[in-house]
C-alpha cells in the first residue's frame, strides 16, 4: 500500500488529469461508436440496464462491506487521500474548492428545478414529472445509505466538514444522477452532432465534483467511489425503465 500511497503523491496531477480529460473523451468515442449502429431493441437496453445496475451494486457493497469489517481499510483510504491532497499544488487545490460548489445540493435543486420547468413549457409533463421523481428519489436514497452505514470524515479537510457521513459521497451521488439525467433529456429530446460532446462535458463535470472532494479533504476514496457506484446504478436503472417504457408505448402504437 506504500507504494501506492507514494506513487499517487508523487503523480497527483497526472491521475487527476488522466481521470478528467481521458475518461471524458473515451466515453464521448464509445457514444459516437454505439450511435453509428442501428436503435437498441428492448431487450439489449435491458441488458445493458441491469449490467450497469448489477456493476455499480456490486462495487458498492464490496467497499460497504470492507468499510463495515475493520479499520484496515479506512486506515488505507485515508493513506491513499492524504497523499492525494499532499501531491496537488495549492492553486489547483483552491480550483477546486470552487468548482466543488457545482455538487452542492442546493445548486442540484436549482439545475433540477430549472430543467423540469424547461420540460413543462415544452409540454413534457411526464418527462418532468419522471425527472424530479428520479432526482428527488435519488437524494433521499443517498441519505438512506449514509444513515446506514455512519462512516465518519476523514481527518486532515482543509474546509470545514459537512456534519452529514462520509460514505457514499452525496455530492458524487448526486451530481451523478442530475447530470446524468440532465445529459439522457438532452440526448433523448434534441439530438444532434454535438451528442458526443455533451457526453463528454457531463462526464468532465461529474468526475471533477467526485475529484474535488478528495482534493480538499471532506471525502475518502471509498466515500467517492461508492458515490459513483450507487448513483451510477441508480442512474442506470431509471434510465433504463424509461427507455423500456418509451419503447413499449411506441411498439403499441405502431
Amino acid at each position: 500500500m506504500t507504494e501506492y500511497t507514494a506513487l499517487a503523491q508523487r503523480h497527483a496531477v497526472a491521475i487527476i488529469a488522466i481521470v478528467l480529460f481521458v475518461v471524458p473523451a473515451i466515453a464521448a468515442c464509445a457514444w459516437a461508436w454505439v450511435a453509428r449502429g442501428k436503435p437498441a431493441s428492448r431487450s439489449m437496453v435491458a441488458v445493458s440496464a441491469l449490467a450497469m445496475v448489477a456493476l455499480g451494486t456490486a462495487v458498492f457493497v464490496g467497499i460497504a462491506m470492507r468499510i463495515a469489517h475493520g479499520t484496515a481499510f479506512s486506515s488505507a483510504d485515508q493513506r491513499l487521500l492524504d497523499a492525494v491532497r499532499d501531491g496537488t499544488p495549492a492553486f489547483i487545490a483552491q480550483w477546486f474548492a470552487r468548482l466543488t460548489h457545482l455538487g452542492d445540493p442546493w445548486f442540484l435543486t436549482l439545475l433540477c428545478a430549472l430543467m423540469c420547468a424547461a420540460l413543462i413549457l415544452t409540454r413534457r409533463f411526464g418527462l418532468a414529472v419522471y425527472f424530479a421523481a428520479v432526482t428527488s428519489a435519488g437524494g433521499l436514497l443517498n441519505q438512506a445509505l449514509k444513515a446506514v452505514m455512519r462512516r465518519d470524515r476523514p481527518t486532515g479537510s482543509t474546509v470545514p466538514l459537512p456534519e452529514s457521513f462520509a460514505f457514499p459521497s452525496g455530492h458524487t451521488f448526486g451530481s451523478i444522477v442530475c447530470y446524468g439525467m440532465c445529459a439522457y433529456v438532452l440526448l433523448r429530446l434534441a439530438p444532434t452532432r454535438r451528442d458526443p460532446l455533451i457526453v463528454a462535458l457531463v462526464c468532465f463535470i461529474v468526475l471533477a465534483i467526485g475529484t474535488s472532494r478528495l482534493v480538499i479533504g471532506v471525502h475518502f476514496p471509498g466515500d467517492v467511489i461508492g458515490g459513483f457506484a450507487s448513483g451510477g446504478a441508480w442512474l442506470a436503472a431509471c434510465i433504463g425503465v424509461a427507455e423500456l417504457a418509451r419503447r413499449r408505448s411506441r411498439t403499441l402504437s405502431d
